[in-house]
């Protein structure tokens, strides 16, 4: 059924109603900044304290590596009155440089909803009008965008390695199996990032938030591939693999009971030599099914291989 576009008095009630939807999305939206509701009503308070142009709204965004990334937004209502003046153009344009720059109006809302569940687009160069058909595409899978899920993982590590973590609630994480979790520091945490409702993926976010409660403090380094932290297990001088290459082919050929097996053997072996690896790829291979698992086995296959040859350059034996 077709839903009528919402209908907005002014350029500040559409700007409150859209500074809403950023307080209430659950992605990694930051407080925005924006102009506040006095300013719309007194020209010359806008005159005195702000450059002519400026936009609206500029909002903050965590992306997949942690970085801060953000967006500018002239929001317009239908009014006649309402029409993009020539210095907010010129601001935007500046902006669209560096940042995605948008044009919003009342009609944009459903793309609106999808820019604060994906994060925004890579900046385009020009400004961005959905209205008039030259917004980049967002993905429309119901399910969560990696960069989403990557943003949760990074959360949990800081959360869980934080010294204010409870120390039952970390002691339960790890005590529990993950195939059947029962601990209730898992149950609060699922539902406080909105992550129930699926059995089958509530099991493995347990296999997750397990290995990273065995892990902490030393379980998290973005700059360290999964592969590359197997062969070196906490000595980046080793010649020798840490996890053997056999090991390496039993656990990528693994599903099931077995992966959950030798994971969690894993975690633990990692915890032991003290060796953080990236949390973000090592969710991504427990969560991906299908073409992606492959993709994400293939991925630490790659990285072990390379890391090995690094420490044997010379070695003509390998392959």
């Amino acid at each position: 059924m077709e839903t009528s576009t919402p209908r907005f008095r002014n350029e500040w009630e559409f700007t409150r109603h859209v500074i809403q939807l950023v307080k209430d999305s659950e992605s990694e939206w930051e407080q925005p900044f924006h102009m506040p509701e006095s300013w719309y009503q007194d020209a010359a308070k806008r005159k005195e304290w702000i450059a002519a142009g400026l936009p609206d709204l500029l909002l903050r965004h965590k992306d997949e590596d942690g970085h801060r990334r953000m967006l500018a937004a002239e929001l317009k209502t239908d009014a006649p009155n309402s029409r993009l003046q020539a210095e907010q153009r010129v601001f935007l344009e500046y902006f669209a440089q560096h940042m995605p720059a948008f044009v919003l109006r009342p009609q944009d809302l459903e793309y609106i909803k999808q820019i604060l569940l994906h994060g925004p687009p890579d900046a385009t160069g020009e400004v961005i009008e959905p209205s008039l058909g030259n917004a980049p595409s967002l993905s429309q899978e119901p399910l969560r965008p990696q960069r989403t899920i990557d943003a949760i993982v990074r959360h949990l590590v800081e959360e869980m390695s934080n010294q204010y973590f409870p120390t039952g609630d970390l002691a339960s994480l790890r005590r529990m199996t993950p195939d059947t979790p029962d601990a209730a520091a898992f149950w609060r945490i699922m539902a406080q990032r909105r992550l129930l409702g699926n059995p089958h993926l509530e099991h493995k976010w347990g296999l997750i938030m397990h290995g990273i409660a065995l892990m902490v403090p030393e379980a998290h380094d973005a700059k360290v591939r999964v592969g590359k932290a197997l062969f070196e297990g906490g000595d980046s001088q080793r010649r020798n693999a840490f996890y053997s290459d056999l090991r390496l082919n039993r656990l990528l050929k693994a599903q099931g009971d077995i992966l959950t097996t030798l994971l969690t053997q894993l975690f633990r072996m990692m915890k032991a030599a003290r060796q953080p690896f990236d949390w973000c790829e090592m969710a991504a291979f427990i969560l991906n099914e299908g073409e992606d698992a492959e993709q994400a086995r293939l991925k630490i296959a790659r990285e072990y291989y390379q890391a090995e040859y690094r420490a044997n350059p010379s070695d003509i034996t390998r392959g």
